[in-house]
């Protein structure tokens, strides 16, 4: 009977990647506190039928499309992947200021020119105490296509991460870890609410803010199953925020920002022992708004909103969020 691989081994860390795309780069780096990664692998078996084969099974198999995709949760301890899901980061020679921007389909990334978002190299290991018995899987060329931040009372601040690869590598060698962070990740006792910029609520018990990259994945005439590039295109914003009713600013959210139409910037103010962040959000509206009325209990306003631009200053002791 062979050794069984038990979860309390699983590690999932990331490469930078430079130069070239899916060109890992430089050593493991920490994701967070991670708390599952499913990937999604696709072998690309087409099963094919044919005339003149006189029998009602599959005649022949040929390898089409590989495709590589996958999503990991984690808590997080700082805020490299919104760097990865919006755009660039601008930041001081030492730890203290990143500066999270939009890129758009005509800026270069800092560190693939090719590409307007960063790309990363997950590794995925599973370890055990059996030499040459370790499952290790490398995606290459990975691309954040979409991003859920979520904030609820009572709990952890959580980031679900949805991804794209090009390729995939697997090992049985040596499992090596990243260096771990054990700082206590962002809580909802760290975060407030303002709607409009500099109004705080403080009745908010969901916020979940998702970017959308949309990738697409091509696979051109170049004699190869892998994609060439994911290629990012319309990107999307969506807010949905759930409010215990106050009298205080039931009215507005509904009367003035839903039916009424207006228009309006929010933040996310984040402040804890491990750095703090404000994530603004411009040229806001509200798209959908539900009331219901329930025949016992608090009542609560759902909104969906979303935003034209989102960036993101963040302030910690993280040297780099770039590669360099």
């Amino acid at each position: 009977m062979g050794y069984k691989y038990l979860a309390d081994q699983n590690s999932l860390c990331f490469f930078y990647e430079s130069g070239t795309y899916a060109n890992a780069s430089g050593n493991r780096q920490w994701i967070g506190l991670v708390q599952d990664h499913t990937p999604e692998e696709g072998a690309g078996v087409t099963a094919i039928r044919y005339q003149g084969s006189y029998n009602r099974n599959v005649d022949l198999f040929t390898d089409g499309t590989l495709e590589y995709t996958g999503k990991f949760t984690y808590y997080p301890q700082d805020f490299k992947f919104l760097a990865f899901a919006i755009g660039s980061v601008t930041e001081t020679a030492t730890a203290g200021s990143h500066l999270i921007r939009e890129t758009n389909s005509a800026d270069a990334n800092y560190a693939i020119p090719t590409q307007s978002l960063s790309s990363f190299t997950l590794e995925d290991s599973k370890k055990t105490a059996t030499a040459g018995s370790n499952f290790i899987r490398t995606l290459k060329g990975c691309m954040i296509d979409t991003l859920d931040l979520k904030m609820s009372e009572g709990e952890i601040t959580t980031c679900d991460v949805g991804y794209v690869a090009q390729s995939l590598t697997f090992s049985s060698g040596t499992v090596t870890t990243a260096t771990v962070n054990t700082n206590k990740p962002y809580m909802w006792s760290n975060i407030q609410i303002h709607i409009p910029s500099g109004t705080a609520l403080n009745n908010c018990t969901e916020f979940s803010l998702n970017i959308s990259n949309n990738l697409e994945s091509r696979f051109p005439l170049n004699g190869s199953r892998t994609i060439e590039e994911v290629i990012p295109l319309n990107r999307d914003y969506e807010v949905s925020a759930t409010f215990i009713m106050d009298a205080s600013n039931a009215k507005p959210l509904y009367n003035q920002y839903y039916i009424g139409g207006s228009s309006f910037n929010s933040l996310v103010m984040i402040r804890a022992p491990i750095g703090s962040a404000i994530i603004t959000m411009s040229g806001c509206r509200i798209t959908e708004m539900s009331i219901p009325s329930p025949v016992e209990g608090l009542h609560e306003q759902t909104c969906t909103i979303m935003p034209t631009n989102v960036y993101v200053d963040v302030y910690d002791s993280v040297v780099d969020y770039n590669a360099w």
